[in-house]
């Protein structure tokens, strides 16, 4: 499962600049330096990638799904603090149902391409990395549910300095379901249910610590 240069140099990249502009975000306690670092390192995704967007070259309609779930995402939490809880679970839900439709729209249209694996799973990464984040700015859980957004850059970090960044996870039912569960859990975090989030969210870093585990020890042993 090797990937492009391109793609490599730059998930290395945007998994430094997440990391980095996070720990900025806790010493200035505001979100927005990682809003800003994420439009600029998808712009740039964008821009390096132009050239093979869609086997047709054009953008498609996958993609543009993609970009307004990105799009909405960067919004809410930019309003963060002025949006009650239940609407910033509801655009979470709408993310959600998104990531199933712009996949279905790029193989339905033929419109399959690198460009949008990533694009989709890095959208994916950054919507539980936001959210968790938010969580914590709305005191809504302790500082430790940001272990569930960092694991996927911390695991591309670990690619990039063991000389492995041509390779990525393997995809499976087991990690899609993980994915899945997570991505509610962060969900069910803004909901008024007493005990369940923590619950949720301490299995959810349980089940990605597990999950990527599995993965570099398929990387690194074939196992």
């Amino acid at each position: 499962m090797m990937i492009t240069p391109t793609i490599q140099n730059w998930t290395a990249f945007h998994a430094i600049i997440i990391i980095i502009t996070t720990a900025f975000c806790f010493l200035l306690s505001k979100i927005f330096p990682l809003i800003l670092a994420a439009v600029f390192s998808f712009s740039l995704l964008i821009f390096l990638t132009r050239k093979q967007w869609t086997p047709q070259l054009h953008f498609g309609m996958g993609n543009f799904l993609t970009g307004l779930r990105l799009l909405l995402l960067l919004l809410t939490t930019l309003f963060l603090k002025d949006l009650p809880d239940y609407l910033i679970a509801l655009a979470g839900l709408v993310i959600l149902i998104g990531d199933g439709i712009d996949g279905w729209l790029a193989r339905r249209r033929h419109e399959l391409s690198e460009f949008g694996e990533y694009f989709d799973k890095e959208t994916d990464a950054l919507y539980i990395h936001l959210f968790c984040l938010s969580a914590i700015f709305k005191n809504l859980l302790g500082e430790w549910i940001i272990l569930i957004g960092l694991l996927r850059y911390l695991f591309v970090l670990y690619l990039f300095l063991t000389g492995k960044k041509d390779r990525k996870e393997r995809r499976s039912k087991t990690g899609r379901y993980i994915f899945v569960f997570v991505s509610c859990s962060v969900i069910i975090i803004f909901l008024p249910f007493p005990v369940l989030p923590l619950a949720v969210a301490a299995l959810s870093l349980l089940l990605l610590i597990y999950s990527f585990g599995r993965d570099i020890l398929w990387i690194q042993f074939g196992k």
